[in-house]
């Protein structure tokens, strides 16, 4: 599956939905590195060079990457050139092997410089690879078009003004094709390929939407009413309140030792854990939060199984179960539309006790 549409790559028109989908796309990507396949169209000559395509494809593919050739494909009218015109704009780098041979033309310039050329123009990262000079002198002649000699030398010329290597045999070619490319992509990373089952859905992006949106409700609500000094914390969130405040965290999970610093209460624990509980979150995600927080903590999952179970008796939070890929059951801890509540209003006093101080 193609990432990166709608984020300044040519690509097909999307709506302004799709493009922010694309764009969370890319984001989440970064922060979740993937395996992306890189897609890389690979030019030259046909008839004389098969060798060396076949090793560069077979370097290509040998580190993990997607080639494309259109050199076959004789491009004799607009229609088939613009095909492969769309072929290079879906592509994310550009390899030209040079011999030589300057290959058939339109219009005075053979097909191979016009793809060059056409990917240049389009911003695509190229790398040439040209005959190597000693090469040139044993090279057969029956690979040499002597009449185009002065077109291969220009075209040859054209091509050392971006990235080139100089290669002697197809061995020698696919070893520098490797490197080349690891480089390249290093210094000018693309947007690639990914498996279609590893992007997030649109169902996903929309939670996340939503999650976002109800952020920032709920920043604006609290904003509003402490602006205008009038927060009035119900009754029972006072008493609710209390009660966490009585429970400490050492009374509901084991400890590997006693812990060298003050024993945080219920209500420190949930203050804690929302920044993961606010947008739902698996246990192991509970759980890493949890023991960076508290290192006196045993067992992360279990602590975090009995953490639940306290909050969910108070109504602050709720357990999703869904089925895994390995058909094993997980589960999703939320706090509810009360937690969130309590949490603001408990947010709310804490920033008055420290003024008060």
């Amino acid at each position: 599956m193609r990432i990166g549409s709608g984020c300044g790559l040519q690509q097909p028109k999307a709506t302004p939905n799709q493009k922010i989908y694309y764009c969370m796309q890319i984001y989440i990507l970064r922060i979740f590195p993937v395996d992306v396949k890189y897609q890389i169209f690979v030019s030259s000559t046909f008839i004389d060079l098969q060798d060396e395509r076949r090793a560069t494809i077979e370097a290509i593919l040998n580190i993990g990457h997607i080639p494309v050739g259109m050199e076959a494909f004789q491009a004799s009218d607009d229609t088939q050139w613009d095909y492969i015109k769309r072929r290079i704009d879906e592509s994310d780098y550009y390899v030209v092997i040079v011999g030589e041979r300057y290959g058939s033309e339109q219009d005075g310039t053979s097909y191979t410089q016009m793809e060059y050329e056409y990917a240049v123009a389009q911003g695509v990262p190229v790398a040439g690879f040209l005959l190597d000079p000693l090469a040139r002198k044993s090279w057969p002649s029956d690979r040499v078009e002597y009449e185009k000699k002065d077109k291969v030398e220009n075209f040859r010329a054209l091509c050392q003004q971006k990235l080139v290597k100089f290669w002697k045999n197809p061995d020698d070619l696919a070893a520098r094709v490797a490197m080349a490319l690891n480089e390249l992509m290093r210094q000018k990373p693309r947007t690639g390929w990914v498996r279609a089952d590893i992007v997030p859905s649109f169902k996903v992006m929309d939670e996340l939407a939503a999650l976002s949106e109800e952020k920032r409700t709920l920043q604006a609500k609290l904003e509003q009413v402490l602006s205008a000094n009038t927060l009035k914390i119900p009754a029972d969130v006072r008493i609710r309140i209390d009660a966490l405040k009585q429970r400490l965290l050492t009374e509901i999970v084991d400890i590997v030792e006693p812990p060298d610093q003050t024993v945080p209460n219920l209500l420190q624990t949930l203050l804690e854990l929302n920044v993961v509980l606010s947008k739902g979150s698996e246990n192991w995600e509970v759980g890493e939060r949890l023991l960076r927080s508290y290192e006196f903590i045993a067992d992360g999952y279990y602590a975090v199984e009995a953490i639940a179970a306290e909050l969910a008796a108070h109504n602050l939070l709720e357990v999703t179960r869904f089925q895994t890929r390995q058909n094993t059951t997980a589960k999703i801890y939320t706090l509810t539309s009360y937690g969130k509540d309590l949490v603001m209003y408990a947010q709310h006093l804490a920033e008055q006790q420290a003024t008060e101080v």
